[in-house]
Order: structure tokens, then C-alpha cells, then sequence
């Protein structure tokens, strides 16, 4: 290089100042370090970046942010840079860059595992792509993730070599495929590492200067791909030459190609049937670019939008063993390209045949069941579906096997005019061909209503369950072995519309076991006419049916408020055939309010167990004695922890109208028809019985003199509460009335003025009809088991008369005596108190409870003795 003359002189001249010392020194002065490194940023395009930043740690541990500026590309995508200088010569510094949206929120980011060294001259160049923290979700795959390529240089001098390095990842397992390119150049690499010498400048032309300090640039390309087939491609710049100055940034960015769906397994096409692409077969591009497809198939037939991400291809031609794929070619606008595989079984078509059929009834009334059952074969021998229908009613759950199946139908209620109820089946083979058999039922049942619609049921394995809630203008019946779940919905008995009044049930058993729960039972605005028999209004009807009625309510059972018809029964079972075999019947947990006339009546051979439910008259009223649970004509059971209240009846005083209400009422023998059975084994227990005319009425007869019973039917009544209040029938009101034959009452507790016949003359605590005037003492509870020297249970003895009722003795005493002498009796439960031996018969049971404290094990006798006549008793010491 040469100097111009003026400017060696004053070098020299420099120098020997420099020497001599004879002018002063300059003052320092520090220069910046020369080296750095450029920063180019490709994002992918679905992450809207507004800005884009760099964090850099430089070696010393100071932190520097930087801010990237952007340059858009013609291309396509628009890529950011910025310098990085270092604080200390050859430093080496961490690097995070972060996108951001125009909300400040980060996008996407990078931080490369490791960190970049700053040369001491010139700039090393880093390429970053910063992606989102998790791919797009729901792929079957994703697209390799590259994070960064780095090179000692930004440019690079013709004939010189540089170092590429890729840092790469993959969320799925497996092994990654790496190509380099360049446009120019020579590439020796190797995985993610790639050796790239720039390409020396062509020999000049005679007479042309070529200058070596020019740069160009070379486009750099870098594509993974996975072990599946997605691949990611980055491609950028570096310089060629030796000027400084940063490469372009056009061209530069990182694509995605296009991720495919699974293929699945074959897809079943008819020949001749047009196949649409699913929506799950669709190729994902997680850059959001938009995708050109290309289909094709290896079997003979027509596509319908062939350039479309969901053709329908329509095959002609059934290919060799059904086997068919549809081959999407889907590329994106950057390069990236995949192939979409969908793949079929055509089959021409070969329906199953249905080889036998039954039918258990061609016709049916409401509530019957009917069963239709099927054979199919295939020709192929493909698997098989069976397919159920009903035009209406409801069908149950098909059971079956590969080759058989078996429904249940049923219609409650009604069905539309002019229809005929079908059942339908559609077998259909793995290859889509299907046939059909159709199953008619001669419908023998009620037509609907003018707007009347059949109840909304499911049918299931001996169940109909309520889907909705249901007016209806007649009865609903319960096939025979099902239980009728309400699912808390509410079945209404109405007229409104019918043109008649409402005659009937609202529910109904069809067979011989139905059960009722969780359903409320009503009526509104019903006629107010007057109907006998089948036709009588009634909640719930069961007959000669063993039975369970569970957390059900029957309310406003009645014909206006003010018909004194008697009907409007809220839940009414019988069994009174003269040959019935005995039924059970539970009502637990239920409600029955605002009946008409009996809130439950039990009548025939039943044998009931009604427990913890609430029947509640809503009285007193003028127009009609109510009943709250009524047994009759053969019924026996238990009756216990219910309450019963409010039947009670004003009366006008008119001889043609006396009558009372009762809360529960026994009734049976000859008095009430003949052949009438007496009711028995009956054991009415812990009830309460409120406001009713009569709590507990035990009218039982055997002739047209209402005779009692010639013998003991076994009914007790114990520990039962009885209240009222006052004297609202001035007929006849009574705690308890007893027509029968030794039937047991004891230890229930009778309150209010309404039974205490010292303030009311037509009222009674305990009303018992009595035989003669002799009397006898009777032990009320059984033969007890006690420990040795423990307290016993309680004792009650009794005032009787002769045939076993309750009747007062003359003196109310009665002395106790025990075969062992050492036994005492006691007042008290626990025995503390000082030994008795006589109790005095106290209530209007004209009863004294007492206890025995045994002094050594063994049979022990007592014997109680009133009115001069003695009975004994064996107790057991243990």
C-alpha cells in the first residue's frame, strides 16, 4: 500500500516527538472492542410478534437488553436482527430472546443451551427461532423443533471454511434426519454440524479486475426431519467476502411443513357409495399457512372436490381384497409438504340375512310387554349390528349375540289415532350393507286424546323409568315385574280436552309384581261425578300383585273441593279374589295428602308392611269422613312409625249423615258382605295418629248384629301416640275403638281434650266392646328371657274380661308373687327402688307396668292376681 508524502511526514514527525520528549503527551483514550456477534430471528408466522428482544449475559454476569429491528420480507415472513458487542475481549455471553404480542405477553421464546463466544474481530452470526412453550394440540405428530444455527463468522472470505451448528429437538422419540444446503459453496456434514467453504471468485476476464473485498451472500438451508415424517426447515444468509456489513435478510425464515393425520384403520365404502374424508383425516400446518392438497387413490373411482382438505370419493370398481388408500399430496407456501393417507375397504354390497324372527304377541293393551327377537347370518361373515326402532312406545335394551338379538317394547298409556305401533330392525354388517324386518302390534289399547300425548318413558331391564313429567286422561299401567321409577316427576290426571270426565286410576299394575317409587301422583280440575267400581277415582291402583311403594307422594286426589263421592282413594291395593294367594305389599317412606275419601286402603289377602310414610287428610271437613289408612277383608301385617292425621268429619247433627272419620280403620267379616274375610296377625305399632275423629278403629263382625269375632285374631296396638285437640264431630269421637275378640292394647298414649270424656259426652279415650261381668288379670307382654340379678324388661298386666278384651277390674290392683323367693318387683326401670308386690292398673288402658329382678337362673313363675282370679307367667333366668 502507499502513502501519500504529507501524510509520511507527519508520521514522522509524531515519531520523533514521540522521542525526544519535547511536546506533551497526547491523552488516552480506549477504543471499543472490534468483535460481536449478529443476531438474525426467524419466528414461526403463527406467532404475532410486535416486538421482538434479546436478553444477553455477558460473562461478567451484567444483563443487557437489546432490541431487535425487523425487515420484512417480499418472500414471505418477516425477519429481526441486532448486533451484540461484548464487554471484555473474545467473552463468551447467554443469550434469550422473547417475542411478544402487542398486549406485552411473550409469545414465543429461545435460550440455547449454550453460550455464544464473541470473536475478538469481526461477528460470529446466530440464527434463532423462538417457538411457542407447546405445540399445537391434538397431532398425531409435531414438526422438529430448531432453536438455533451458529458460525464463528458472518461473513466468510472466499475460499474459507466455517463451522454450522445446529441446536435441534423433537417432542416424539426417535431418531432426526439432517439436510444441508447452500447456493453456492461446498457442504461436508455431518448430524447437525456442516463444514461450509464459500466459494472461490471466477478467474477474470482479460482486461477485468475482480475485487476481493466485495461480498455476496449465500443462502443457507437446514431441514430435519423425524423419525414420522414431519420436518421443520430454516433457511438465512451468510456473507461472502471480506467488507463488513450484515448479510440480507430476505429469504430468511423457519417453516413447518404440514403434519398428516393418522391414517386409521379401513374405512367401510359400499361400492357406489360416496365416501366424504372425515374432519379427523385433515393435515394440521402448525404455522397456520394455507395448504394446496392433491388427491389421488389406488382404486378406480371419482373424487368431488379433488383439490379440497375433504373430498368425496366415490369408488366404481370393488378393488382386490377391498384393500383402497386415498392419498392426499398437501404442500404449504414455504416448501413444506406432507401425504395425507386415508385408508378404505370397498366392498360391493352383500347384506346380512335375517333367517328367523319372533314375535311372543301380535297384539297388546297398555302396559303389556311384548318381546321380538331376531337370527341374522352374513354372508361374508362380517360382524354384524343389530338396530332397534319404534315408531311409538318404548323399546328396552337388546340383548343378544353376534348373530342374535332380543327387545323389549312397551306403550303405558296411549296411542295416537290411526297409528300402528312397529318395531323396527336394521341389521347392518361391517361393510355397511344392511337389511330390514319390520314387527306390527294390533294395538287393543285406549287412543289418545284430542292433545293427550303419550308418557315419555325409558325401558330398561325391569324398570320404566319417567323421562318427563305426564298428563294423562286414563290410566298408566306398570308391566308385569317392573318397577315404575317416577325419577321425581309428577303423572296428572286430567280431563281437559278429553270430552268426558276422568274415570279410573291414574296408575295401574298390569301383572302380578309391580312396584312404584320416586313419582308424585295427582289430578286437577276433575269432574265432580260420582263413579262405583273399576271406575273410581284412585291414585294407584294395584291388584293381586306382590308389591313395593317407595318415596312416592299421591296429593289432591279428589273431584273438586267439595264432592262427597266416595271415591278419590290416593293408594288402593287388593287381593281379594276367593281363591287369592297371599301377596305382599310395602309402602315405606311415601306421602299421601288431600285424598277424597282414603288416603290407603289394603284390602283381601295381603299381607302389608307399611312403615315411616305420611297420610295426611287435610280435615276436618263437613262434606265426607275420610279414612286415613284403611285394612279390610283378610289383610294382615304390620302398621308401624307412621303418621296419620287429619280425617275428621263435621258432622251436621242430621241422624242420616252421622258418621266419623278414623285414621285407621280394621275391618272384616260377614257384617260387611259375604264371604268377607276377617283381618288378622295385625300389628299396629309406634304410630302417630293426630286430629282423627277415631285413631285407631278395630270394627271387625261377623253378622248383620256386628257380633265380634267368635275367636282372637292377634291384633295388638302398642306404643301408639293419639291426639286431639278438642271435639269437632260432635257424633262420636274415640282414641281407640275395639269390636274384637282379645285383641292387644296396651301402652299407647292418648292426649287431648277431643278423647276425654269427662268434658265431652260423645267423646272417649279407649272405647272396648266387652262380654259379661267377670273380670280376669292378663300379662299384656310376653314370656321374658333376663339375666340374674338384672332388671327385666317391662311387664304389663291387664284388666280382662273373660273372652280376653281389655275390661277394668273392680279393684285396680294386683298383687305379684314369684316362684323363686328371692325375686323382687320394682316400679322402676332400673330396679333402684325399694321392692313392691302390687302394681296399680293406671291409663284408660287399666294397665300396671312393672319389673322382676331374679335372684338365681332357672324358670321363674309369676303369678298376678286381681279381683280374686290369678294367671301366671314363665320367665326364663339365664
Amino acid at each position: 500500500m502507499t502513502l501519500k508524502p504529507a501524510r509520511v511526514l507527519h508520521l514522522v514527525g509524531l515519531l520523533l516527538l514521540s522521542t525526544f520528549g519535547c511536546v506533551e503527551e497526547e491523552p488516552a483514550f480506549t477504543a471499543p472492542l472490534a468483535g460481536g456477534a449478529r443476531l438474525v430471528v426467524a419466528l414461526p408466522r403463527s406467532a404475532e410478534a410486535a416486538s421482538v428482544t434479546a436478553s444477553v449475559t455477558h460473562a461478567s454476569g451484567a444483563t443487557e437488553t437489546k432490541a431487535l429491528t425487523s425487515a420484512a420480507d417480499p418472500d414471505g415472513g418477516i425477519a429481526w436482527s441486532a448486533v451484540v458487542k461484548p464487554a471484555s475481549p473474545e467473552e463468551e455471553v447467554q443469550l434469550t430472546v422473547a417475542a411478544e404480542d402487542a398486549a406485552e405477553a411473550v409469545v414465543a421464546s429461545v435460550s440455547p443451551d449454550a453460550g455464544v463466544k464473541l470473536p475478538l474481530y469481526g461477528e460470529a452470526l446466530v440464527v434463532l427461532v423462538p417457538l411457542p412453550e407447546s405445540g399445537a394440540q391434538g397431532l398425531a405428530n409435531h414438526a422438529p423443533r430448531i432453536h438455533s444455527v451458529r458460525a464463528q463468522s458472518a461473513i466468510v472470505a472466499p475460499g474459507d471454511t466455517v463451522t454450522l451448528s445446529a441446536e435441534v429437538s423433537d417432542p416424539e422419540e426417535g431418531a432426526l434426519t439432517y439436510e444441508w444446503t447452500a447456493s453456492g459453496g461446498v457442504l461436508a456434514c455431518e448430524s447437525a454440524t456442516c463444514e461450509w467453504t464459500a466459494a472461490r471468485p471466477p478467474v477474470p476476464d482479460a482486461g477485468t479486475d475482480y475485487d476481493l473485498t466485495l461480498k455476496d451472500d449465500a443462502l443457507i438451508r437446514l431441514r430435519v426431519t423425524d423419525a414420522q415424517g414431519a420436518e421443520s426447515t430454516l433457511q438465512f444468509h451468510i456473507g461472502v467476502g471480506t467488507v463488513r456489513g450484515p448479510a440480507s435478510l430476505r429469504k430468511t425464515w423457519f417453516n413447518r411443513a404440514p403434519v398428516a393425520a393418522v391414517a386409521g384403520e379401513p374405512q367401510q365404502v359400499m361400492l357406489g357409495s360416496a365416501f366424504q374424508v372425515p374432519a379427523t383425516a385433515v393435515v394440521t400446518d402448525e404455522d397456520g399457512d394455507a395448504l394446496t392438497y392433491a388427491w389421488s387413490a389406488t382404486c378406480e373411482g371419482t373424487f368431488e372436490g379433488i383439490t379440497l382438505a375433504n373430498p368425496a370419493f366415490t369408488p366404481t370398481a370393488a378393488p382386490l381384497d377391498c384393500g383402497c388408500q386415498l392419498k392426499g399430496a398437501v404442500k404449504d407456501s414455504f416448501g413444506g409438504s406432507t401425504e395425507q393417507v386415508v385408508n378404505l375397504c370397498v366392498r360391493a354390497e352383500a347384506p346380512p340375512i335375517v333367517k328367523t324372527t319372533s314375535q311372543s304377541a301380535t297384539s297388546a293393551l297398555a302396559g303389556e310387554r311384548v318381546t321380538f327377537t331376531v337370527e341374522a347370518m352374513d354372508p361374508r361373515a362380517e360382524a354384524m349390528t343389530f338396530a332397534w326402532a319404534s315408531n311409538v312406545g318404548a323399546l328396552g335394551t337388546p340383548v343378544g349375540d353376534a348373530a342374535t338379538s332380543t327387545v323389549d317394547w312397551t306403550e303405558l298409556s296411549c296411542v295416537p289415532t290411526d297409528v300402528t305401533p312397529t318395531v323396527e330392525l336394521v341389521v347392518t354388517n361391517a361393510s355397511g350393507a344392511s337389511s330390514r324386518h319390520s314387527f306390527p302390534v294390533e294395538w287393543m289399547g285406549r287412543r289418545c286424546g284430542p292433545g293427550e300425548t303419550a308418557c315419555a318413558i325409558t325401558l330398561s331391564p325391569g324398570q320404566v323409568t319417567l323421562r318427563e313429567d305426564c298428563v294423562v286422561q286414563s290410566a298408566v299401567f306398570i308391566p308385569d315385574g317392573f318397577t315404575f321409577d317416577g325419577a321425581g316427576h309428577t303423572l296428572t290426571a286430567s280431563e281437559e280436552g278429553a270430552g268426558h270426565h276422568y274415570t279410573g286410576a291414574v296408575l295401574r299394575n298390569r301383572g302380578t309384581v309391580a312396584n312404584v317409587r320416586d313419582v308424585t301422583v295427582t289430578a286437577r280440575n276433575l269432574s265432580d261425578v260420582c263413579d262405583l267400581g273399576v271406575d273410581s277415582l284412585r291414585g294407584i291402583l294395584l291388584e293381586g300383585a306382590r308389591s313395593t311403594i317407595e318415596e312416592t307422594v299421591v296429593k289432591d286426589l279428589n273431584q273438586g273441593i267439595a264432592s262427597g263421592c266416595q271415591e278419590g282413594f290416593g293408594i288402593d291395593v287388593r287381593n281379594r279374589a276367593a281363591d287369592a294367594t297371599p301377596v305382599t305389599l310395602v309402602i315405606r317412606n311415601s306421602e299421601v295428602t288431600g285424598y277424597q275419601k282414603v288416603g290407603v286402603v289394603v284390602q283381601g289377602r295381603v299381607n302389608v308392611t307399611m312403615e315411616d310414610n305420611v297420610i295426611d287428610g287435610l280435615g276436618p271437613t263437613e262434606r265426607i269422613a275420610r279414612i286415613g289408612i284403611q285394612l279390610a277383608y283378610g289383610v294382615s301385617g304390620q302398621v308401624t312409625g307412621n303418621r296419620v292425621q287429619g280425617n275428621a268429619y263435621l258432622w251436621d247433627g242430621d241422624p242420616a249423615h252421622e258418621a266419623s272419620g278414623s285414621g285407621l280403620l280394621v275391618v272384616g267379616g260377614a257384617y260387611y258382605g259375604t264371604g268377607r274375610e276377617l283381618c288378622h296377625d295385625l300389628s299396629i305399632e309406634d304410630n302417630e295418629l293426630v286430629e282423627n275423629d277415631v285413631g285407631v278403629d278395630l270394627s271387625q263382625a261377623v253378622d248383620d248384629d256386628f257380633t265380634p269375632p267368635a275367636a282372637s285374631q292377634n291384633i295388638q296396638v302398642l306404643g301408639n301416640t293419639l291426639t286431639k285437640a278438642e271435639l269437632t264431630n260432635e257424633s262420636y269421637q274415640a282414641a281407640i275403638y275395639d269390636n274384637g275378640t282379645a285383641n292387644l292394647i296396651s301402652r299407647n298414649r292418648i292426649t287431648g281434650d277431643g278423647y276425654n270424656g269427662e268434658l265431652h259426652e260423645n267423646a272417649i279415650a279407649l272405647d272396648v266392646e266387652t262380654r259379661g261381668d267377670d273380670r280376669q288379670v292378663g300379662f299384656a307382654t310376653p314370656e321374658r328371657t333376663l339375666d340374674v340379678g338384672a332388671c327385666s324388661e317391662e311387664l304389663v298386666v291387664q284388666g280382662w274380661d273373660l273372652a280376653g278384651n281389655l275390661a277394668p277390674l273392680s279393684v285396680p290392683e294386683v298383687a305379684l308373687a314369684a316362684s323363686d323367693p328371692g325375686a323382687t318387683f320394682h316400679l322402676r326401670s332400673d330396679c333402684a327402688d325399694e321392692p313392691v308386690s302390687v302394681v296399680s292398673l293406671k291409663n284408660e288402658q287399666r294397665e300396671g307396668i312393672f319389673y322382676v329382678r331374679a335372684a338365681t337362673a332357672g324358670p321363674l313363675t309369676i303369678t298376678a292376681t286381681g279381683d280374686g282370679a290369678s294367671k301366671t307367667q314363665e320367665q326364663t333366668v339365664r
